[in-house]
């Protein structure tokens, strides 16, 4: 097992002739981590390219000891990634996602549900439920899943106070190592906080209270 969760290296991501994002070193351990910053700043980009959705235009990375460019299938068989959009099909019956989630990662798949509120809906078909009802869907995957690694972008974005306080429950329940983009703080504890502003890594440590953050 890796001793860090991801490790990046000279490090440029550009856009034609923005540059994205420029990190010359970052190393960050397991655990629960958190990455904050300004719209626009690069937090996502960095997921992209961890994941090797988005090859660099120069630098190496590693996630869980893993090249996700030259070995995507071994990533993709340890990660659940939930983007900060829905992109589950609107015909999808809801009974049928919690269905299948159960057959992968077993029978307390639905016991989420409920907590969610999800299970009183499962006759409904996605494309019929409210944002946040459709967001709690898409994050039933990630909440469920039983892969080494979670990574959610944005869980909060279309979610009331009291859902975003039952999913940062059901966040700080389990056991996989996570990395959460959010710029709602969650009501839970992260190991570790980065922080991504204007292309750059601001800061890379111990989770602490940021000044300028949206809690």
């Amino acid at each position: 097992m890796a001793a860090q969760l991801f490790k990046v290296k000279d490090l440029v991501v550009k856009y034609r002739k923005l540059v994205a994002l420029r990190i010359n070193e970052l190393e960050v351990p397991r655990g629960k981590i958190l990455i904050v910053g300004p719209n626009g700043s690069g937090k996502t980009t960095l997921i992209k390219v961890l994941l090797g959705l988005l090859r660099p235009s120069k630098g190496r990375v590693e996630i869980l000891g893993i090249d996700p460019i030259k070995n995507s299938q071994e990533l993709a068989m340890k990660i659940t990634y939930v983007r900060d959009i829905d992109e589950l099909p609107d015909n999808l019956r809801l009974s049928t996602l919690i269905d299948i989630l159960s057959d992968t990662f077993g029978d307390h798949t639905l016991k989420v549900a409920e907590e969610l509120g999800l299970a009183d809906h499962r006759e409904k078909r996605l494309g019929e439920l409210s944002r946040g009802m459709r967001r709690k869907a898409s994050l039933l995957v990630a909440l469920a899943s039983t892969k080494e690694l979670i990574i959610i972008d944005e869980p909060f974005s279309g979610l009331d106070r009291e859902s975003r306080n039952i999913v940062s429950k059901l966040l700080s329940e389990k056991t996989s190592d996570m990395i959460i983009i959010s710029h709602i703080q969650p009501r839970m504890m992260f190991d570790h906080l980065v922080v991504i502003e204007s292309a750059h890594v601001t800061y890379n440590g111990p989770f602490k209270k940021l000044d300028w953050y949206n809690y």
